[in-house]
C-alpha cells in the first residue's frame, strides 16, 4: 500500500531565498573637493545651469558624524541628516551614510571611498547611536544646492558649526568658512573600474574651470 508524504521543510541552509547581497548595498563614491567665495556663486551657478539637467534642488540640513575606531585612524565614518526644520513631520527622519576609508590609490585622480546608504525613523536616535558604542566627532547645519548631470552630483553649500552641542538657535550657529563647500561625486557599484570612473569625474570638473579648481583631498592626513 501507497503511502503520501509530504515534502520535507527546508533547513534554513537550503533556502531556496537567496540572502540579499551586500553589494546592494555597498557603493563605491568618487569625489573631489573644491571651495568658492560667495561673490563667485552666481559665475558657477550659471555654468552649472548651462551642463547640467534643468533645475536644482536646495537643501537645509543638520548632519551629526560619528566614528567607529579600532586604531588611530577611523575605519568606519557614520553620518546621519535630516531637515533642519525640527518642527516639522519629518524632524524624526534620518538618513545614515556609512563611510569607509579612502582607498590607498595615488594613481586616482579623486578620493574614492565605500559607502553605504539606509534611512531610518526614531525621536530618540542619539541613543541608538550610543547603543552602538559609537562617539559624536562634530555636528554641523549645513544650506545649499544640489545639481545632477546624469550619475554625476553636484553639492554647493554653505557649512555653519555649533558652539554648543545640541543647540541650533542662530545665535549659536557660526559659519564654519567664508566660502562655499563645492563637491562633485558619482557613485558606483562596489565590482566597477574606479580608476576609469574617477578619471571620467575629474574630466567633468575641467568644465568648471577657472571658476573654481576641484581636487583630492587627503582629509585623513593628519
Amino acid at each position: 500500500m501507497r503511502t503520501s508524504s509530504m515534502p520535507r521543510p527546508l533547513r534554513p541552509h537550503e533556502s531556496k531565498i537567496p540572502p540579499p547581497d551586500q553589494r546592494e548595498f555597498q557603493k563605491m563614491e568618487c569625489i573631489l573637493f573644491g571651495s568658492i567665495m560667495e561673490k563667485n556663486l552666481i559665475h558657477l551657478e550659471n555654468r552649472l545651469a548651462g551642463i547640467c539637467d534643468p533645475g536644482c534642488t536646495p537643501f537645509h540640513e543638520h548632519e551629526m558624524s560619528f566614528s567607529l575606531k579600532t586604531s588611530s585612524t577611523p575605519d568606519v565614518t557614520l553620518r546621519l541628516r535630516r531637515k533642519f526644520n525640527f518642527d516639522s513631520a519629518t524632524s524624526d527622519k534620518w538618513r545614515f551614510r556609512y563611510i569607509g576609508r579612502p582607498e590607498p590609490d595615488q594613481d586616482c585622480p579623486a578620493v574614492v571611498r565605500k559607502v553605504i546608504h539606509s534611512v531610518s525613523q526614531s525621536k530618540n536616535m542619539m541613543e541608538f547611536v550610543k547603543a552602538m558604542g559609537l562617539r559624536m566627532d562634530f555636528e554641523y547645519v549645513v544650506k545649499g544646492k544640489m545639481w545632477t548631470c546624469g550619475a554625476v552630483k553636484i553639492v554647493m553649500s554653505s557649512v555653519q558649526k555649533t558652539k554648543q552641542p545640541g543647540r541650533y538657535d542662530a545665535d549659536n550657529l557660526e559659519k564654519l568658512s567664508a566660502s562655499y563647500l563645492v563637491e562633485i561625486s558619482v557613485t558606483i557599484e562596489d565590482t566597477d573600474d574606479h580608476l576609469k570612473a574617477s578619471k571620467q569625474l575629474k574630466l567633468f570638473s575641467t568644465q568648471l574651470s577657472p571658476i573654481i579648481e576641484m581636487e583630492k583631498v587627503d582629509y585623513m592626513a593628519k
